[in-house]
This record gives structure tokens, sequence and C-alpha cells, in this order.
């Protein structure tokens, strides 16, 4: 246990970055801890180039993207994101909103919804990444149904 810590804690000594702009491809599980699980795939554009550091401690990058089910419910969404770690293995964190459809399947409450998304990702070279990953997705309680999801993927990652 102390050497998990130990690892965790040394990931978020150093900032590393997804370079330059960069695409991410992700497949894997929607809603799984409910009964509208299906499969989900998606895309996440990363546009480090307009990044903007807070308070000389965090870099914030905006990232927008979208998901479909295999049931047909969907999302776009825009937000911002960070990441901690060192040159091989990170945290890629973000935030997001964006416009929920439903589809045929779960029924958030409202078109309005709200993603917050960890990742963890491996170098595999200096333009490529892998990793796993997972989001929840809730209206915040903006809607008096508010079910929420759980997810989560596979990512393959690119620069360019």
């Amino acid at each position: 246990m102390k050497k998990i810590l130990l690892i965790l804690l040394s990931l978020f000594c150093f900032n590393q970055n997804i370079l330059a702009n960069s695409l991410s491809i992700f497949g894997g599980s929607y809603d799984y801890d409910d009964d509208n699980t299906s499969s989900l795939i998606g895309l996440n554009y990363h546009l480090t180039q307009n990044e903007f550091n807070i308070f000389n401690i965090i870099d914030i990058n905006p990232v927008v993207g979208l998901f479909v089910t295999a049931k047909s419910a969907s999302m776009l969404y825009s937000g911002f994101e960070t990441n901690l770690g060192g040159d091989d293995i990170f945290l890629n964190l973000s935030s997001s909103a964006g416009l929920y459809s439903n589809g045929d399947g779960k029924d958030l409450g409202n078109a309005l919804q709200f993603k917050s998304e960890i990742n963890l990702f491996y170098s595999l070279s200096k333009t490529t990444r892998i990793g796993l990953g997972s989001h929840h997705i809730s209206n915040a309680g903006i809607s008096s149904v508010n079910p929420g999801t759980n997810n989560y993927y596979l990512i393959f990652n690119r620069s360019f």
C-alpha cells in the first residue's frame, strides 16, 4: 500500500502535458453500474497550444469532444483539462459541460450535462500514448431527474 501511495504522490509532483495538439479516440462501457449498460465510442481534441497558467501552479488546456453509445445516446462537450505526472505516466483531469441526447439510452433529466473525467496515460513515444479512463456525467441537480452515468474506456492518443 505504501508503494502505491508513493507512486501516486510522485505522479502529482511533476507536470506533464499531452504534447502539441492531439486527438484521443476512446471506447468502452457506458453506464456500467446500472441497467442501461451499453458500449460507447468517442473523440477528444486537446488544444494544448492554447494553454494558460493559473497562479503559476497549474496549466489548463481547452478540450472538446463527443461520444455516442450503442443505444444512440450522445454528448457534445467542451471544457478544460490539466495533466499531472511525469514523462512516461501521467494523469489527465478534465471538467466539461455539454449537450446530451438520450436517444434510446438513459434519460439524464435534460440536455445540459456536466462531465468529470480522469484518465491515466502511458507514453509509448513522444507522440503516442495509451490510457485507461473514466468519466461521470450528471446534470448537477439542475433537474429533478438526475440519475447520472459512470463510464470507463480504453484510450489511444496521438499528437500532431
